[in-house]
């Protein structure tokens, strides 16, 4: 269903702005790690978890939005979605310990998982298949103003009123969003059936699943997107505590560094905007997951050279950035392409993806964690090479599909 075309300018800002409350969880946070770290006195697993769980439950609720709003419509759906987020930023704000605060990101999790899927899945009712692939990229490419701004807005937050005062601005933003889409936004995609009981929901959620997960090519597209963010937020999440406990950088300082990582990924976005649907998805997978390897190999080779430093984790970390951008548009649309009635719960199986894979790569950071970028470097190597390998097999696959028809 297409919403009229007067609506559509309208609608791709109410989209940008709710694909903003992730980056919000998420990117804003970085800088309050050390300073959560200190007050709670934690070891590097729990400063790495109020990351990586936010991540993960993240992903857990995005296979639920997706295939929800398949069956239930998107508007309802998200609704539900930014009060949670709402409520879990709150939480965070009176944290008394680790346990309550680590409990407030896990429910903003939950309810910022709604944001990407269901703009995703709510570009494609409005603009079609034919233009997804350019929608998704700029969509992708707004999005980024999030955490390009979000970190350093962070740290000087943080630098002002400490960590809790985080919470403040993304408690007023996610109420501004559940009246603008409340009041403003079209439901684009209307059941034609009677609302199935949520018990029926459910077992058609997994089902739909299951019929995506069955086609290989399907879950190559899936994966690659998720280990390259795997590889991106190894990096960025342990530049935070780098630069603050090994290099002792003030919180401002590394805000104002950390620009150019988010930065290198909306170029990336906005190079696969400009080239639209003029190179194929296969090109475009392998070469940017062929590309993020290659970045990983170089900044290995540069730290053994010239030892730890910040130019050393954050030009590298642009780069990725840029790499990310190319390839994962393509490899969205690759994915929203195996069953287009599926669109909501591809684009779901898709972010929990990309969200799982970052919160276990955070995740895996922190347990091997030793103040040097070895361990990191690891993790990134091993995420960089599964990135390219399922990229190839989803071209291969592509191909062999193709002649059999």
């Amino acid at each position: 269903m297409e919403a009229p075309l007067p609506q559509h300018r309208f609608i791709f800002i109410t989209l940008v702005a709710i694909t903003f409350i992730s980056p919000l969880a998420n990117h804003m946070f970085i800088p309050a790690m050390p300073l959560v770290k200190e007050e709670f006195q934690i070891g590097d697993n729990l400063a790495f978890a109020t990351l990586s769980l936010t991540m993960m439950t993240m992903a857990v609720t995005s296979i639920i939005y997706g295939g929800i709003s398949d069956e239930w419509g998107r508007k309802r759906v998200l609704l539900s979605g930014l009060a949670l987020y709402t409520m879990g930023a709150e939480l965070c704000w009176f944290a008394q310990n680790i346990e309550m605060l680590l409990g407030g990101r896990m429910l903003q999790g939950a309810g910022a998982g709604c944001g990407i899927v269901l703009a995703r899945a709510i570009a494609r009712d409005v603009y079609g298949m034919e233009k997804i692939s350019s929608v998704i990229a700029n969509l992708t490419a707004a999005y980024v103003l999030g955490p390009l701004l979000a970190p350093t807005i962070g740290a000087y937050l943080v630098g002002w009123e400490g960590w809790r005062f985080l919470f403040i601005p993304i408690s007023i933003i996610g109420l501004i969003l559940i009246g603008i889409v409340y009041f403003g936004l079209p439901e684009t995609h209307v059941a034609v059936r009677e609302k199935p009981p949520f018990s029926v929901i459910v077992r058609n959620i997994f089902k739909n699943y299951f019929q995506l997960l069955k086609v290989p090519r399907f879950a190559a597209y899936a994966l690659t997107p998720g280990c390259l963010s795997g590889v991106f937020f190894a990096n960025a999440t342990a530049s935070a505590i780098l630069a603050k406990e090994t290099l002792g950088m003030s919180t401002e300082d590394f805000g104002l560094w950390f620009l150019w990582m988010p930065a290198g990924f909306m170029l990336g976005n906005l190079i696969s905007g400009q080239i639209g649907n003029r190179l194929s998805i296969g090109l475009m997978t392998i070469g940017g997951a062929s590309l993020c390897l290659m970045i990983v190999g170089i900044q290995w080779i540069w730290h053994a050279a010239a030892g730890l430093s910040i130019v050393g984790i954050i030009i590298p970390g642009a780069a990725l950035g840029i790499a990310q951008g190319i390839c994962m548009p393509y490899a969205q649309t690759g994915a929203l392409r195996v069953n287009p009635a599926l669109a909501g719960t591809a684009s779901g199986a898709v972010v929990f993806s990309q969200l799982f894979f970052a919160g276990a790569a955070e995740q895996s950071v922190g347990f091997l964690f030793d103040g040097t970028l070895i361990p990191v470097m690891y993790v990134m190597f091993g995420f960089s090479i599964v990135a390219l390998s399922a990229a190839i097999f989803a071209e291969i696959s592509k191909t062999r599909t193709a002649l059999d028809d």
